[in-house]
């Protein structure tokens, strides 16, 4: 999956946008590796990249951050906190697309992967004190996140979720009662709540059969590019995005394309909400 993000840029993801009358400037944001310290390494890459969304926000840029794990929105909304004081993070949302909880925990996981802990860490269940090294990171409350197209969660992960603020929109009821019905009022309650969002985009929440795999975990079920450019369409209607992460793409196993097509879609769809809502000259 870290081969994604350069796979992105360098097969013209950036110039879609730049079709469309748009300012691209390609940032990449790496940092020391530390043999034996993956957690401290990570980290330290999120910070960096806290920084970097903070300078991109302060220019008036919509940041946009190409991320091999989903982690890195924790440095993503670290940023767009940075420096802006408490009240940042009370007006920010987060809508988290994803075909995996993330909310797992050192407690909960059998596997030890830190990526699958990322939700869980931006919201404060975990990882606390090395997530406050973060520059401008703080927890954000549960009621403010909205987790849609789950449909691979592990048992005590989905306990953990359930008994959560988390609003949860799990691809089976996007798929059964159409994406309208099923967000309607779940993104209502989270945008009267906030003044902008976040939207986090794992690859994998696309589905691995009709769009193609994002990576090795990708399970089947998930949404066609259709419903997921509707879901973005509908957030954009009710608050502005803040800030937007795409995670997970491993271009190894999208032997057709169609995942890669779908990223360009989506971040086109989110050029076109960032032109509706600006203002006019």
């Amino acid at each position: 999956m870290g081969a994604g993000p350069g796979h992105l840029l360098r097969h013209g993801l950036a110039s879609r946008v730049r079709a469309l009358g748009h300012e691209v400037a390609a940032e990449i944001a790496d940092v020391v590796d530390r043999p034996g310290l993956e957690i401290g390494t990570t980290f330290a890459l999120w910070r960096e990249l806290a920084r970097r969304v903070r300078c991109a926000h302060d220019r008036g840029e919509l940041p946009v951050v190409l991320s091999g794990n989903c982690g890195a929105t924790i440095g993503a909304v670290a940023g767009a906190s940075l420096g802006t004081g408490a009240g940042a993070r009370d007006d920010l949302g987060i809508v988290w697309l994803d075909a995996h909880g993330d909310f797992n925990t050192p407690e909960t996981s059998e596997s030890g992967f830190l990526d699958g802990m990322a939700l869980a860490t931006l919201v404060g269940r975990c990882w606390r004190r090395v997530a406050a090294t973060v520059p401008g990171f703080a927890p954000i409350a549960e009621r403010r996140v909205l987790h849609v197209g789950a449909r691979a969660l592990d048992p005590e992960e989905e306990t953990e979720l359930e008994s959560s603020a988390v609003a949860v929109v799990p691809a089976s009821e996007l798929r059964g009662r159409g994406v309208a019905a099923a967000l309607a009022a779940p993104l209502d309650a989270l945008t009267s709540g906030c003044r902008r969002v976040h939207l986090h985009v794992d690859l994998d929440v696309l589905d691995a059969r009709s769009v193609g795999r994002a990576n090795g975990f990708a399970p089947e079920g998930g949404l066609s590019l259709a419903e997921l450019g509707e879901v973005v369409r509908m957030l954009g209607k009710r608050a502005p995005i803040a800030s937007v992460t795409f995670s997970a793409y491993d271009p190894a196993h999208d032997h057709r394309g169609g995942v890669f097509n779908a990223a360009g879609a989506l971040l086109e769809l989110i050029a076109e909400l960032q032109n509706d809502r600006a203002p006019d000259v």
